[in-house]
């Protein structure tokens, strides 16, 4: 059985919402001194140009917004992954127009209320903040736009090929099981910044970066602000920074090892990772004494069988389906074979036999009710279903340890196929896009 998960987008692009602009206003830029903008292309992208002018821009209001130092290393050192980000972002609006995507006025102004609203800003706020900064509108709402096209495009394309499987969950759900009940465990709130290191040959250059962006960080620059400029994760959600509880054994081991003496307002160095370079921001953390009553869950397994009705079987027609599975009820056969005694060919009769092994708290409601009722062996008295008839027998019933949270693994591993998805979607266009950065 697959799953999908729906979820909506979010769009929350808060790094415009921490602006920093009075500041910024009163002091000039080390960008203004480096002669370094002006209005000659910084980069070609398809069809597309990136301006001088604009890089100097965003990069003054990465400054500004994630509070970050103002000094030429910190600018030098951002400036390629700056220039990065805008080449994604022309990038991803071209891609979202060829899809059909586009994202109009009044659609920009009602997420840029949404952004002040989240913020208790007052309307207007943002835009009187970079009026006062010198610094132009569109700095900002060309970022918004482009997280929002690329949103709705990833929600589009991508969002529907995301599957996620039963066992899939009971992989992964094997890690995060409550242990007994005189332990207590750790959970850590936390926020992932993660740098893609595409190919081995970046990774000096990244690290370098990275390496700048914990210092900064540590000396007040905003993390999610950084996070928001320079994370893919922070890209493929639309903007959205997002903080989560979580156990050290649900990392991977790399990353567990630096949360070992996790405490609240550290930040990590940068930690290599599969997918590149972690670093992680601890908000709080916690020791969690697991409740009684979720201390054991109890592992089942469970024949059913199925006695197919056609939708247009007449009531006489069910009720002699029902009464061939009361005599089925008086001799199922045994667990181990995949049939009912009696019985050669189950397709000649139209019966489907299946056997589940799962955690009595995933079963469906009425499953659940029928299970918790029954003696190992025992078989459950027939009953019409919008299918046909079924029967559940109860082969084997024993305690487990811990309880299977399924919304929170499936939101996790969707949130990571999403995101690897969204990341090789994106690496695929800056392969195929003609890009030429001056």
């Amino acid at each position: 059985m697959k799953h999908t998960l729906t979820r909506l987008p979010v769009i929350c692009i808060a790094t415009y919402c921490a602006l920093a602009m009075p500041a910024l206003a009163k002091e000039p830029t080390v960008l203004a001194a480096t002669g370094k903008g002006g209005m000659g292309i910084s980069a070609v992208v398809g069809d597309s140009a990136i301006s001088s002018y604009e890089l100097e821009n965003r990069l003054r209001f990465i400054i500004a917004t994630a509070h970050m130092s103002n000094t030429p290393e910190v600018i030098d050192r951002i400036r390629p992954q700056v220039m990065r980000s805008l080449i994604d972002e022309r990038l991803q609006v071209q891609e979202a127009e060829k899809n059909g995507i586009t994202i109009a006025d009044d659609e920009l102004e009602q997420a840029v209320m949404a952004i002040e609203q989240q913020r208790g800003m007052e309307p207007g706020s943002i835009s009187r903040m970079l009026e006062a900064a010198r610094i132009p509108r569109n700095t900002f709402t060309d970022q918004v736009r482009a997280q929002l096209a690329w949103n709705k495009l990833l929600m589009k394309k991508v969002k529907p090929q995301v599957r996620i499987s039963d066992d899939e969950v009971r992989l992964a759900g094997k890690k995060i099981l409550l242990p007994k009940k005189e332990q207590q465990i750790q959970e850590i709130k936390i926020a992932v910044l993660q740098l893609p290191v595409e190919k081995a040959s970046r990774l000096p250059e990244m690290q370098k970066l990275a390496d700048k962006l914990v210092g900064e960080i540590r000396a007040g620059a905003s993390f999610e602000e950084v996070s928001r400029q320079f994370s893919s994760g922070a890209a493929a959600s639309g903007g959205k920074v997002d903080s989560f509880w979580v156990r050290p054994e649900q990392l991977s081991p790399a990353i567990a090892q630096r949360l070992q003496t996790a405490q609240a307002g550290m930040v990590t160095d940068p930690v290599r990772s599969e997918q590149g370079l972690t670093i992680v921001k601890v908000y709080d953390v916690r020791a969690v004494e697991t409740p009684e009553e979720t201390q054991t869950d109890v592992a089942v397994a469970i024949k059913e069988i199925l006695l197919k009705v056609k939708p247009e079987a007449s009531v006489d027609e069910a009720n002699v389906m029902l009464q061939i599975g009361e005599d089925v009820a008086k001799n199922p056969g045994t667990c181990q074979e995949k049939g009912v005694a009696n019985i050669g060919d189950l397709k000649d009769f139209d019966i489907e036999v299946n056997i589940y092994n799962n955690l009595m708290s995933e079963l469906p409601p009425a499953v659940k009710v029928i299970a918790e009722n029954l003696q190992v062996g025992d078989i459950s008295t027939p009953f019409a279903s919008s299918e046909g008839i079924r029967l559940y027998m109860l082969c084997d019933k024993k305690d487990s340890r811990g309880k299977l949270d399924r919304d929170r693994v499936m939101a996790l591993l969707f949130q990571q196929k999403m995101e690897l998805e969204a990341q090789k979607y994106l690496r695929n266009l800056r392969r195929d896009v003609f890009t030429d950065v001056r």
